[in-house]
């Protein structure tokens, strides 16, 4: 399902929800973590661990590819990333080519 931006919210860029398996490399430490919605340059990841805003690391989505990312906002246990670099950094319109259920993985 697509969310759109409400009120004074900053972001741009439409929302497609998802549900991704995926590994945040922080400090040479492997931490499982779900991907619950992505945009073209970022995504919104689940993750029970304290990170600060500006932390970068590496985010390995299954099947997908690893991107360098940036903590943009955090809401423990949710995050707002930003991909800094990947092959193809835009995983929304992967997420538009497999369809709209929230269920599939990649």
């Amino acid at each position: 399902m697509y969310t759109k931006p409400e009120g004074d919210q900053k972001r741009v860029d439409d929302r497609l929800d998802v549900s991704w398996v995926a590994v945040a490399t922080i400090d040479g430490e492997d931490y499982p973590c779900d991907v619950t919605n992505v945009s073209t340059a970022g995504a919104m990841m689940k993750l029970d661990v304290d990170l600060p805003q500006g932390l970068e690391f590496l985010l390995d989505v299954q099947d997908l590819d690893e991107y360098a990312a940036e903590v943009a906002w955090a809401n423990r246990p949710y995050y707002g990333v930003k991909l800094l670099v990947g092959e193809d950094m835009k995983l929304k319109e992967h997420a538009d080519e497999v369809g709209l259920d929230p269920n599939l993985k990649p």
